[in-house]
């Protein structure tokens, strides 16, 4: 099948698409190094952030609302839905925050950023074919590896050269399996895997194996992939001292291999449920809430970098049920057999399960619109909208198949 070339996919999501890809470059504008104390401040970085999401909200609202009100069905239809209902919840606990304006302003912030997503997704399934927006998702992601290293060699110098995988960390893996088994440009499938595998990243490498578990929902050929996979790790654990493997490679640098050993996760994270269960139903109001329960105890947090903890934290039981609706409803749908089983499947259900991963040990849903937020919100409401397309197709090729052989007009 012939892919569309890098222009069509680039104009494919219109205004909405222009403003997410504006948003990397405006990151690496304003992004600067700056120290712990000053990461409340609002500084001329903090107020080009905002006012960009002002204008993010003004248009989105502009076109869901009044100008194409049919384009807001995607927003309201599930699984978007349940987001939608977590920011709604993220709003209401400015009741109980400890900074009233910090918590209004990061939920208005996901809100705007869900908007354009929802957006985004409603106009490439209405314009490109199911390929084609694959091939966009993976010329975003790429667009934001660029950007990503162009930061980091403004922040930390032309070094940054010397071992840039780094920027590959939270974003580029939630597109590993789209680009592994979808992509068809190799330049961009073998630069995202490359940067993956070199990202010296253990939540990467764990995304990578736990996704493979994807291959059983695909057809025969990709079970036995799974298969294979399982057999040479069942004959690694048997000649191989797996421990001293791992301290050498995945895990290099590191003393021993346990919860201990977590780059200071598990310390955040024994704070925060002790907190969460100080305060569970409500929590403590989204982001600022969370903010002050780290603080507290540890004074270089700034996120849980687990989006239950987060959700827990910031908005109690409540917004983290519907949470994990989300997730639920995403898995559901990336193992519909609406999808192929060939390619298609393992490929939704491999994104899925990195998606989770990532979303277990990182920043992001569940907290304020960083790191992994973006991307991952991007890729959930790419499998969502593209089961969406699915649907529609085959109801459409039912229709056609009775029309043609019981001659309806």
């Amino acid at each position: 099948m012939k892919i569309a070339p890098l222009k069509k996919l680039f104009k494919a999501a219109g205004l909405p698409g222009y403003l997410l890809f504006f948003q990397n470059i405006l990151m690496f504008l304003v992004t600067r190094s700056r120290d712990f104390e000053e990461n409340t401040a609002l500084d001329f970085s903090a107020w080009t952030q905002m006012a960009y999401v002002g204008i993010v909200f003004v248009i989105c609202f502009d076109i869901l609302f009044r100008q194409s009100p049919r384009k807001s069905r995607f927003l309201f239809s599930s699984p978007q839905l349940f987001l939608l209902a977590y920011v709604l919840v993220c709003f209401t606990s400015m009741l109980w925050s400890p900074n009233v304006m910090l918590t209004g302003f990061r939920a208005f912030e996901s809100l705007a950023y869900l908007m354009l997503i929802s957006l985004i997704v409603q106009n490439l399934i209405a314009r490109l074919d199911f390929g084609d927006i694959v091939e966009w998702a993976i010329l975003w992601i790429v667009w934001h590896l660029i950007w990503s290293t162009a930061t980091g060699i403004k922040i930390i110098g032309i070094q940054y050269l010397f071992w840039p995988f780094g920027a590959s960390r939270l974003a580029v893996p939630l597109f590993f399996f789209l680009a592994l088994l979808m992509s068809k440009r190799k330049i961009f499938k073998y630069l995202i895997i490359a940067f993956c595998i070199l990202s010296v990243s253990n939540k990467v490498y764990f995304g990578i194996v736990l996704g493979m578990l994807g291959f059983y929902f695909g057809n025969s050929k990709y079970r036995a992939l799974m298969f294979g996979g399982i057999v040479s790790v069942f004959f690694v654990l048997i000649l191989v001292d797996v421990e001293e493997l791992l301290l050498s490679t995945v895990f290099y640098g590191r003393e021993a291999i346990s919860m201990a050993n977590t780059s200071g996760r598990d310390q955040i994270w024994a704070i925060a449920l002790e907190g969460f269960l100080q305060k569970p139903l409500m929590g403590y109001g989204f982001v600022a809430g969370e903010n002050a329960v780290l603080y507290q105890s540890f004074s270089g947090a700034i996120n849980t970098h687990n989006f239950l903890l987060s959700a827990v934290l910031g908005t109690g039981i409540l917004g983290a049920v519907f949470l994990l609706l989300y997730f639920r409803r995403i898995f559901l749908l990336s193992s519909s057999k609406l999808f192929p089983a060939s390619q298609w499947r393992p490929a939704m259900v491999g994104s899925f399960l990195m998606g989770l991963v990532i979303s277990m040990t990182a920043p992001g849903i569940g907290g304020r619109v960083y790191g992994s937020w973006i991307p991952l919100v991007l890729l959930f409401s790419l499998i969502s909208g593209l089961h969406l397309k699915y649907r529609e197709h085959r109801t459409t090729i039912k229709q056609n198949y009775i029309e043609d052989n019981l001659g309806y007009a």
